[in-house]
This record gives C-alpha cells, sequence and structure tokens, in this order.
C-alpha cells in the first residue's frame, strides 16, 4: 500500500522557531532524509524563542535560558550528536548560592527537597527559631490526608503544615526562578512529581501521614543514591551551559536541519483537508508541528482540531523580564553564583545570577557580568516598565545585596511576555488530554515546554517526540 512517506519530497510545516521546533526540524532532516521539505515559520525577527543569545562587547551571553540540567543525558548526548563537545562547560564548584534573608546572604540549605525542610534545624538559618520550631512540632499535628492521583498547590501543601515563612523564605524562591511563579500557583504534580509520587504511595497505604516524614524519606533516599553513585561513577554536573551561549545551538540545529526558514511570518489559518494540512502562507503540507506557546496553538486548532485546542486553552503562561548588566570590574559583587529573594523582601527583584561567578568561562573575560530577574505570574507592571527604570531598580538592588555601588559599562533589557507556562495544580492531567487528543489527529505534532517540563532539554525532547509521532502517522497514511 502506498503511503505519504512513498512520495518524495515529504512536506512539513514546524510552527515555532524556539528549541523545540528547531529540534522538530533537525529530527525530522534525520527521519525523512535530505529529500524532505523542512518548513519553519517563526513570527519573530529571529529564531530560538526563549533562548536568547546577546552580543556584548567582551563576548556573547545568555539574555534566557542560561543553563540546563546536566543530569538530562539525553540532552548532553543531543549535543554531541550536533559535534560540539567542545562548547560544553561546567559551573564553579566554589560559589554557592545563597539566599537573602532579612538584610544578610544566607547559604542556600542542602537538605531540602526544592526549599521543603524535614527538620527545623535544617533551615533554622533561614527561618529563624520560631518557625524551626513549629517545623519540627508537624509531627504532633493531625495528619496529611492524601487520595492518590489528587493535587494541590506547593504553597498551599507547604503552608498548612509548616506554615508562610517557610513558603515565602524558602520555597517560592527556589521555585519562582524556574517558573516565574510563586508556590502557591503551581501544582505539586507538576513541578514536583516524585513528591506526588511518595504522597500517593502512602495515601495508598494509610492515607494519613506527616509531611515531615515524607520529605525525611525523600531525602535519606536521595543521600544513599549519591553515596551508590560516588562509589561507583563519576556523577555528572548538575548544570551545563555553552561556551558561546545557546546561540551556537540554535546556529547548529539550522545549518544540520537544512530547513527552509521563514522570519517574521505569522501563521493566518490552518486546516485539514483530505490527507493533508493547509496551512496558510505556506500551503499544502503532508505534516504539521506546532512548537508555538499553548494559547497561540489553542487559537490555530480550534476549527481543525477542537479536542486538543480546548485542552490547550486552559494552560495558563507567566512573564518575566532579565536585566544583564556587564561591568569593567568585579569587585564588590560576593563570592556567589547566585541570589535568590524571597517575597518578604523588599527588592524589586527576585534574583540575581552573577554569571561570570557562576560560569568560569565566562570570568576568563575579565570584569563582571549579572543578570538581574524581575516578575511573576499575574505582575505585568515590570514589563511595561522603561528599559532605564529596570536598569535602574536593578541596580539599587544589587547595592541594597553587595552594599557597593557599581555601575555597569553595558545593560540589556529582556522581556519575556508569556516565557513561561504556568504548572498550576492540575497541570499534569491537562498535558495528558492534550497528548491523548494528538493521537488522535494524522499528521499533527504539538511540542514545547507548556508538556513535559520548561527546561531546554524538556523542550527539545517534545520536539523530537513530535517527529517520530507524525512519521508512524505518515506511514500509515496515503500521499497527498
Amino acid at each position: 500500500m502506498s503511503s505519504a512517506l512513498n512520495r518524495n519530497p515529504v512536506r512539513i510545516a514546524i510552527v515555532g522557531g524556539g528549541i523545540a521546533g528547531l529540534s522538530a526540524a533537525w529530527q525530522a532532516r534525520q527521519d525523512f532524509g535530505e529529500a524532505a521539505e523542512i518548513h519553519v515559520l517563526e513570527a519573530a525577527d529571529r529564531l530560538g524563542g526563549k533562548l536568547h543569545t546577546v552580543d556584548f562587547e567582551t563576548g556573547p551571553v545568555d539574555m534566557g535560558a542560561e543553563a540546563f540540567l546536566g543530569l538530562r543525558q539525553d540532552f548532553v548526548d543531543f549535543v554531541h550528536e550536533l559535534g560540539m563537545s567542545e562548547e560544553l562547560r561546567t559551573p564553579a564548584t566554589d560559589k554557592p548560592s545563597a539566599l537573602w534573608v532579612g538584610d544578610q546572604l544566607v547559604d542556600i540549605p542542602k537538605r531540602t527537597f526544592m526549599g521543603i525542610p524535614a527538620r527545623g534545624a535544617d533551615v533554622q538559618a533561614v527561618v529563624g527559631e520560631k518557625v524551626a520550631s513549629l517545623i519540627d512540632a508537624e509531627i504532633t499535628t493531625p495528619p496529611v490526608e492524601w487520595t492518590p492521583g489528587q493535587d494541590i498547590s506547593v504553597g498551599e501543601l507547604v503552608e498548612s503544615r509548616f506554615g508562610k515563612d517557610v513558603v515565602d523564605l524558602l520555597v517560592t524562591p527556589m521555585l519562582s526562578g524556574v517558573y516565574s511563579t510563586d508556590a502557591h500557583g503551581l501544582g505539586v504534580r507538576a513541578t514536583m512529581p516524585q513528591l506526588a509520587e511518595e504522597l500517593d504511595e502512602r495515601g495508598a497505604n494509610s492515607g494519613h501521614f506527616h509531611l515531615s516524614e515524607v520529605i525525611s524519606a525523600m531525602l535519606k533516599k536521595r543521600e544513599e543514591s549519591s553515596e551508590t553513585q560516588n562509589k561507583n561513577t563519576q556523577r555528572p554536573p548538575v548544570f551545563r551551559s555553552l561556551a558561546q551561549g545557546y546561540g551556537s545551538l540554535v546556529e547548529a540545529l539550522v545549518a544540520q536541519s537544512g530547513a527552509e526558514i521563514h522570519l517574521t511570518t505569522e501563521v493566518s489559518g490552518i486546516s485539514r483537508e483530505a490527507h493533508a494540512w493547509q496551512v496558510d502562507p505556506l500551503g499544502e503540507v503532508d505534516a504539521l508541528i506546532l512548537a508555538v506557546p499553548a494559547p497561540i496553538a489553542a487559537g490555530l486548532l480550534g476549527g481543525s482540531a477542537p479536542r486538543v485546542a480546548e485542552a490547550l486553552r486552559s494552560i495558563e503562561l507567566a512573564s518575566s523580564v532579565v536585566v544583564g548588566m556587564r561591568f569593567a570590574s568585579d569587585e564588590g559583587t560576593p563570592e556567589r553564583s547566585g541570589v535568590l529573594i524571597g517575597t518578604q523582601a523588599s527588592t524589586d527583584a527576585k534574583a540575581f545570577t552573577f554569571s561570570s561567578k557562576k560560569w568560569p568561562h565566562l570570568a576568563e573575560r575579565g570584569g563582571a557580568l549579572l543578570r538581574a530577574s524581575f516578575g511573576t505570574a499575574g505582575d505585568t507592571s515590570y514589563l511595561q516598565a522603561e528599559d532605564s527604570t529596570l536598569v535602574e531598580l536593578a541596580l539599587r538592588d544589587l547595592q541594597t545585596i553587595t552594599g557597593s555601588e557599581l555601575l555597569p559599562e553595558e545593560t540589556y533589557v529582556q522581556r519575556w511576555w508569556g516565557g513561561i507556562p504556568r504548572y498550576g495544580v492540575g497541570h499534569m492531567k491537562t498535558v495528558h488530554e492534550v497528548e491523548t487528543a494528538v493521537r488522535s489527529v494524522p499528521g499533527l505534532g504539538v511540542a514545547g515546554a507548556m508538556l513535559n517540563g520548561v527546561g531546554v532539554p524538556a523542550a527539545a525532547a517534545t520536539g523530537r517526540a513530535a517527529v517520530r509521532k507524525i512519521r508512524a502517522d505518515l506511514t500509515l497514511m496515503p500521499p497527498r
């Protein structure tokens, strides 16, 4: 039987030129061969999406994502496959991150699960003696009641057991840098799947337990696993980056995919016709991959894949701002890789990354490179502020933290409108609904940070998975 794969060239449209879309383009070239027509349509005037490398006077600096989880071996292997092994860099090991508490820098406690403690003593330096005693007293309070499969916000769970200060001073700072949302806006199942799994197991056994017991057991497992790894294998670095920034990754994906790139091209309509897709303004294609934020994908699919669109509409977005700064000297900056700032602080910034302290390859350039982060879900005030205002706020907060008045040589303001999907309560159920609905639509793939993690490795993996899905579809579909 003839299928769409037997007709050359297979024509594929990928809407969205971020890491998910470009990874899909690369994978499509591997899977469909040199004859395939691969088109990437991007509404902006550049590729990369939330990856944006800016040329400062001393070299390229990332103003979007600036690192990835080195524990994601699939992505490390991908970098190797792209021929970029020599670009991989690891962070300094002698520059710990800190929390800004009161008016001082405090080491981030090592013995917590994403900021959730098991014992008061482990976090007393951050939350104080009174709150630490409340953490220890949690074991004497009525137990948690948990039904397997349920979901709750991280903030609600932790506050109900340990109090508001633990959420504001520990958990929200640890999570908001990744998700641009405070702990009350994030679901346990989406952001802490290991904790959800442990809660489900205990809920199935007894239905009643204490959170401190759960966290203590999880930390013990982590420590035992770490000890075993240290004995048997060399533990990979937790974070990695690229010497020339993510811009080099974008360039490699474009070059090796051989895709035809359409910048400043908005897709005005999508329809399903017989065994093909009609994509305006591109025309007829065999397969379509949407690698754009959920609200945009939902709008495009409303008429041709209503079940997919309906599921996508429930995914909200969070926005943020990054202010990059280059200084002639690193004098006056702390020996830290970064600072996380809780919601109780008087600063506007929610975090600082001391990039040239964190990454030795940036330190080699001399001077200092810093990034300040602003904004969280539901607050657009920082995105609407003037560049000069944002730089002024960043410098004021930097002086508060360092005690030094520092003047930058260069600055760059990057606004991320709707930059991160909000992983709220019920998000994983929504993702399941999206994936189930997409499987029922031949020749359609959906990819991006809205699915299985906001990090670069996770987003890239969704793009490659979308190609595998449409390849399977095309083997069963007749030619256009």
